[in-house]
């Protein structure tokens, strides 16, 4: 859905994914107070909301960390990275791990970071990667073996136990749920662009996300959930109109003006009956039922277009 939306605003607009630079900083500057979720990747999940309201992200790092942050298992570290964004001071877990989780205030957030870890008290990156698989498949049941592997591998490199007894207590309860950090980033772009398309074009931002409705189980409590955001940003959806409507939503001055199709029970099967009943004129009510019955549009659908106001 949000890959037909992205699509659908840079073909009109004449853009590429590739010409988004996602360290642009302006475009970062809508999270600092952020009420507007609708349509932004990942955001606009209850979750992931609540999250990146806490961190207020201000870079492609940030809002990776924001995505993965926000899945079962993780999301007790939102208080602590949000604190290291806000002061840039992290809790170390041990001196020795302090460069592979640093960057995410001390929290291991990511499957690489196990990875890492792993590597820099001696393992091969083969037997790293298998580790990760583990803990990225959640299978806590091959978990316990590396206790010991970890264990002696600490003692063979001459390196604190409490190194060991630490990363044991990190990869322990890791494996319940960790979100690769290359999945993250990829998220992340998503978002990104979603996010720089509305607070760059919200007007045809808000075009292709109501366009989008119709695939939706409930169209018109999609349609309910985005139109209360088109205030934030002085846009107004207009009621439909049989003279001035499309079939689709469309862009109407500096405003959007509600489709056809998108009334319940005018489908977009009955497009062209409508476009034959729209290019005639009528002098009384009796005169719309028979032309509607010629154009071939049911009672059903002629009932549809005058309780939406059209007539």
């Amino acid at each position: 859905k949000t890959l037909t939306v992205v699509n659908d605003c840079c073909k009109s607009l004449g853009l590429k994914m590739s010409d988004f630079d996602p360290e642009d900083e302006e475009t970062y500057t809508p999270f600092e107070n952020l009420i507007a979720p609708q349509g932004l990747f990942q955001i606009e999940t209850d979750a992931t909301f609540r999250v990146c309201q806490k961190v207020k992200p201000r870079n492609l790092a940030h809002l990776s960390a924001v995505t993965a942050i926000s899945r079962p298992g993780a999301m007790q570290f939102a208080d602590r990275y949000a604190s290291y964004i806000r002061t840039g001071e992290f809790q170390s877990v041990h001196p020795f791990l302090d460069d592979v989780f640093g960057k995410t205030g001390g929290s291991c957030i990511f499957q690489e970071q196990i990875l890492r870890a792993l590597n820099k008290i001696g393992f091969p990156l083969e037997d790293c990667e298998t580790c990760r698989k583990i803990i990225g498949k959640k299978l806590v049941d091959k978990m316990p073996e590396w206790e010991q592997k970890l264990r002696d591998k600490v003692k063979e490199n001459n390196i604190d136990p409490i190194v060991a007894d630490v990363l044991w207590k990190i990869m322990s309860d890791s494996a319940n749920y960790q979100f690769a950090e290359v999945h993250a980033v990829a998220y992340s772009m998503l978002t990104y662009a979603t996010m720089w398309l509305k607070f760059n074009h919200p007007q045809q931002f808000f075009l292709s996300l109501l366009k989008m409705a119709k695939n939706e189980q409930d169209p018109l409590a999609e349609i309910s959930k985005i139109t209360p955001e088109l205030a934030l940003f002085n846009i107004r959806l207009l009621p439909p109109d049989l003279i001035k409507s499309k079939n689709d939503f469309s862009i109407e001055g500096a405003n959007i003006r509600f489709g056809l199709n998108a009334i319940k029970n005018i489908s977009e099967k009955t497009s062209e009956a409508l476009s034959t009943f729209r290019g005639k004129t009528y002098s009384n009510k009796f005169e719309v039922f028979t032309e509607a019955k010629e154009a071939g549009l049911n009672i059903g659908n002629l009932c549809a277009l005058i309780q939406a106001g059209c007539l």
